[in-house]
């Protein structure tokens, strides 16, 4: 029953024109003023910082961190060149040449987050 309503409170939303994002977290706040599920309102906000609060969510903005000292170092610039001498004179070279820097980023820093983070600032500069 409380599904239902939800569900149908968040259709009715996106039907008058609210944007999606919008219209699923006012359904979803609604959950908490429902009579069966009434929480106490302190309840809600621990909920929220309590999903955020993980190791795992904690090594992300080092990850990106390393990518960027390793920007900064000048590191990635000369993997980019190495991997572009390797694969850039084949067919598709950009493409073949980003998965060896990606293949060599994967053995640098460990991290696919930093190899992410690296390569979008590298790629966009070339």
């Amino acid at each position: 029953m409380t599904a239902a309503l939800l569900l149908g409170l968040g259709l009715v939303l996106m039907a008058i024109g609210m944007p999606v994002a919008f219209a699923i977290g006012i359904a979803g706040f609604t959950y908490f003023f429902l009579p069966e599920t009434f929480l106490p309102i302190n309840i809600g906000p621990q909920r929220i910082v309590s999903a955020t609060q993980s190791f795992p969510l904690l090594a992300v903005p080092l990850f990106i961190f390393i990518g960027h000292l390793m920007n900064a170092s000048g590191i990635t610039p000369r993997l980019m060149r190495l991997s572009t001498l390797l694969a850039g004179w084949m067919s598709g070279g950009l493409a073949q040449a980003s998965i060896v820097l990606s293949t060599l980023m994967g053995g640098v820093s460990g991290s696919a987050v930093a190899d992410a983070a690296m390569q979008s600032r590298v790629r966009g500069r070339a």
